[in-house]
């Protein structure tokens, strides 16, 4: 079916012929989101110029979701709402998930979109019939898939994977200052009990020092292998490139490529979001770069870097079918393992590992940890992050041990995160942990010896 009105016309036709695939047929005038009676904001074509409304069920994921993503959802989203705004609108993505499923074409969701060409941005193509029987408007989509565990393990932290063994990697976060001593002595009392160390980068869109010089000044000083976390959000395919170019000639070998937290929730909430690649387009661009020596436009480059490749992962989504299916694209695309947002309740953990396994999963997961440096601290994860669920019975004993004296709470924390590790070694397929106490990393040791890790 094709359409004669611009972006909300293709809209209504999908909602009332959901079975039949619907085409804008021309251009729209209509540019930006249009207010409509009661000050709600209704969908309006973007003039992208690539139009792939009929291979997302007829939503657009260009105006639909918050940070235009070709492949989302991004990792923002609980009971189907978008984070850019207060989890207020709905996650488009979710929605052209629901959409595909109910028209039995889930398959299409897996697949990977390159990027757009943006020399078409306010241009939009004129389709005629023949473009709209060919499909010659849509983004190109891959088919490729990347075998897990073919690419050779170029870092410490893949070798010990692939041999089988339970690892443990940490984090530590550069904040607003050149100076890298406090960097430092994080990964000093981490180095003898992890395999690796992430490095974050402007977490939760706070402008901190690039995560590459203390990656690097890490592996130099302390010996111990980094992971280079890099989002999406802060720069175009270029300037992704040439860090990727740059770690690989610092000696990095993982990275950890993100979507990134939108800029609304940092302290620059006025800077532009870049998301010029999202977190799929970019992994794939990695796996082109480490296997084949080229970049997105073919463009060869010299002594490629050698990296294994991480990515992330929100057990606690909701819904989470969505996620499970945006992971196994993540595979597709050539992710070799996966870290995951703080858990706490080992029910939570088995449920999902069980639905990846039985989604196609194949790659490692590690389950992400986070002590509780102060009760403040686990009040405000618990009212103010979606999804985080701490079981009532693990805040209770917190609260009490704190009422007694710090160090009562210390060791509680130790007592509670030790036997979670325990049960996640013994009871689970997960591959390891990912420790994640920012400010609190001193007492990783202790929590690990109990743990007997």
């Amino acid at each position: 079916m094709v359409s004669l009105a611009c972006g909300i016309g293709v809209q209504v036709l999908n909602e009332v012929f959901p079975q039949v695939q619907t085409f804008p047929g021309n251009d729209t005038v209509f540019n930006g989101m249009q207010p409509k009676e009661g000050g709600v904001f209704e969908e309006r074509c973007l003039s992208c110029g690539s139009c792939m409304l009929g291979e997302t069920g007829g939503i657009c994921p260009v105006t639909m979701c918050a940070k235009g993503l070709l492949n989302g959802p991004c990792g923002g989203f609980f009971e189907g709402k978008c984070e850019v705004g207060g989890w207020v609108n709905d996650c488009g993505w979710v929605k052209i998930f629901d959409r595909l499923k109910e028209l039995g074409k889930l398959d299409i969701f897996t697949k990977i979109r390159l990027p757009k060409d943006y020399r078409d941005m306010q241009n939009p193509r004129k389709l005629s019939l023949a473009e709209v029987a060919t499909k010659k408007a849509i983004p190109e989509v891959i088919d490729e898939v990347k075998e897990p565990g073919k690419r050779p393990a170029y870092s410490e932290l893949m070798k010990k994977i692939r041999r089988g063994e339970f690892v443990v990697t940490g984090e530590v976060e550069p904040v607003k200052t050149t100076d890298l001593t406090e960097v430092l002595e994080a990964a000093e009392s981490l180095k003898d009990y992890v395999t690796a160390i992430n490095v974050t980068d402007n977490p939760t869109a706070f402008a901190y020092m690039n995560a590459l010089i203390p990656s690097y000044t890490i592996q130099e000083k302390t010996g111990v292998e980094a992971v280079y976390q890099m989002v999406a959000r802060d720069r175009n395919r270029l300037a992704l490139v040439s860090d990727l170019l740059a770690a690989g000639a610092l000696g990095i070998k993982n990275i950890l490529a993100l979507s990134g937290d939108t800029t609304t929730m940092g302290d620059n909430p006025g800077a532009r979001k870049v998301w010029d690649l999202d977190v799929t387009q970019f992994i794939y661009m990695i796996s082109r770069i480490v296997d084949e020596g080229v970049d997105l436009a073919e463009n060869k480059i010299q002594n490629p870097p050698k990296f294994n490749i991480g990515s992330s992962a929100n057990p606690c989504a909701t819904p989470l079918e969505p996620e499970i299916y945006k992971l196994v694209r993540k595979q597709n695309a050539g992710a070799e393992f996966l870290q995951t947002n703080s858990l706490y309740d080992i029910e939570i953990i088995k449920h999902f590992l069980s639905e990846c396994r039985s989604a196609g999963l194949k790659i490692p997961i590690l389950i992400g940890i986070t002590p509780f440096k102060s009760v403040k601290m686990m009040d405000w994860l618990v009212k103010y992050v979606p999804g985080v669920v701490v079981p009532d019975e693990i805040q209770e004993k917190l609260r009490k041990a704190r009422e007694k004296s710090k160090e009562a709470f210390v060791d509680k924390n130790i007592e509670i995160f030790s036997e979670l590790c325990r049960e996640i070694r013994k009871t689970t397929p997960a591959a390891g942990i990912h420790m994640m106490a920012i400010g609190f990393e001193w007492v990783v040791p202790r929590i690990l010896k109990e743990a007997g890790l």
